[in-house]
């Protein structure tokens, strides 16, 4: 889909990862014959720029179109259930998977399988070996991880492997890419859930045996039960602020065991368990989204990976029919606006905890009309009422460019759409994304923000020592 690419290609730089429970019941079969599709798209792009001429015949379109709603019930049914089966993918289902990551402008990590075991319950990597082979032969450039939420393998396949196993079947995993061409690729791990419990236990006995040969930590948060979460659970800065516990306890048994590791994060979506009607796609989601990058920044974690860009079920980045959604638009603006140099920001006075700002230089490298020294605001309102800011004195006179967005349309704060200063976003056509224009503001305007929404506001001349 030209549509999907130009979506994704507007957050690059970026990480795709290729992951979830699913990926723990894929095998690759090199000898797999292409699908009718995959053999019609393969045809269409020979002798062809295959970034450029992404797109499949029309009829074969149609058809993948008709059957995804049949392929998204037979997903969901087996995330429902719990039960899963395994399936085998193709040496053209990863052609076009690499393709779509590389001409997207987006680096591929790769989620291998890790229930595949031996007698003792070691983890067989044959299966790996021969993906490995076919990426090398393709010289391909990906970044590896190794089994999705290791700590429920028992709920998900009546399989069970301790911190310890996981340790060493990294440590295997590692030697492999040691020995063939991707000898200097990342890899990252172990993609825990929650930390809590026998979670945080396994975390730790597996940063012990083999924290060494992983780049990154990875694992998993969740905000809230999708199956009983409410609109004013996504409005609550009560729920946003155990993201902090939750990042408090993976850190400690990070520095205990692997002190120098970076602070990386995997999955992160609102909820777990499925999509509370009308949330996870709609604008209270982008509010919980946005703290949680304001968060991560500040408490020190490199990446953060949203799940996710398109696929079955909700909570999406994009809809089924391509479509961006408020979480996509908010993504959008931050990876222009946001850089990566964290500064800290707080409000005096009794607004408590509802109005939530983050301070950043601002990223210089996306728009020419923003400079070294400038500086990236953006702030949350969780209050129902509109709330104003007043820069600090040594900024009052500066000139600010506002960028602030509400739901649009008769629907409210249930919205699928977005305004970014009074205009609807939308795309101008398939392979085009809309202009974030900003609206200047007079030196010393304050800053306002209407009940729940947000905004981001660029301090530009502020000639700050830290963003230079």
């Amino acid at each position: 889909s030209p549509k999907l690419r130009t979506l994704a290609r507007g957050l690059s730089p970026a990480y795709l990862r290729f992951g979830g429970t699913k990926t723990d019941f894929l095998i690759f079969d090199p000898k797999k014959e292409p699908t009718f599709e995959e053999r019609s798209y393969l045809q269409s792009q020979v002798n062809r720029d295959i970034c450029r001429y992404g797109s499949i015949p029309p009829d074969v379109q149609k058809n993948l179109e008709l059957e995804w709603p049949f392929h998204e019930q037979v997903l969901l049914r087996e995330q429902y259930q719990k039960k899963f089966k395994n399936s085998t993918y193709s040496r053209s289902s990863v052609d076009m998977l690499y393709t779509f990551a590389n001409c997207s402008g987006l680096d591929l990590i790769f989620g291998l399988n890790a229930l595949l075991r031996t007698a003792d319950s070691q983890w067989n990597s044959s299966n790996a070996q021969l993906l490995l082979d076919y990426c090398s032969s393709k010289n391909y450039n990906i970044s590896w991880e190794l089994g999705n939420e290791p700590n429920s393998f028992r709920k998900k396949a009546g399989i069970f492997i301790d911190g310890l196993q996981l340790g060493e079947d990294f440590i295997e995993l590692h030697n492999l890419l040691r020995k063939s061409t991707f000898k200097n690729a990342k890899l990252y791990g172990p993609d825990v859930g929650q930390p809590r419990g026998k979670t945080v236990k396994m975390l730790k006995s597996f940063l012990e045996a083999g924290g060494d040969v992983i780049d990154s930590v990875t694992w998993h948060h969740y905000y809230l039960n999708g199956r009983i979460a409410t609109k004013e659970d996504f409005l609550n800065p009560d729920v946003l602020d155990t993201f902090i516990l939750s990042v408090q306890k993976i850190f400690q048994k990070i520095v205990n065991a692997k002190p120098e590791s970076f602070f990386y994060r995997g999955t992160s979506s609102s909820e777990k368990n499925g999509d509370p009607p009308l949330l996870t796609t709609t604008f209270p989601s982008a509010l919980t989204w946005l703290d949680k990058l304001g968060l991560s920044a500040r408490m020190g974690i490199e990446v953060v990976m949203r799940q996710v860009l398109f696929g079955a079920g909700n909570y999406h980045l994009v809809d089924e029919n391509f479509e961006p959604l408020p979480d996509y638009w908010l993504s959008l603006l931050f990876k222009k606006l946001v850089g990566t140099h964290v500064l800290i920001a707080s409000v005096k006075g009794p607004v408590g905890n509802k109005l939530r700002v983050y301070l950043h230089c601002t990223n210089i490298n996306q728009s020419p009309r923003y400079k070294e020294g400038d500086l990236t605001l953006y702030a949350i309102n969780l209050h129902n009422v509109t709330k104003y800011l007043q820069l600090p004195y040594h900024l009052f006179n500066k000139e600010v460019d506002k960028y602030l967005m509400k739901p649009s349309g008769p629907d409210g704060l249930l919205s699928k759409s977005v305004q970014l200063n009074g205009q609807t976003l939308k795309m101008v056509d398939d392979q085009t994304l809309p202009s974030l224009t900003e609206k200047p503001l007079r030196p010393g305007s304050s800053l306002g923000l209407p009940a729940f929404s947000y905004g981001f506001f660029v301090i530009r001349n502020a000639k700050v020592a830290a963003c230079i």
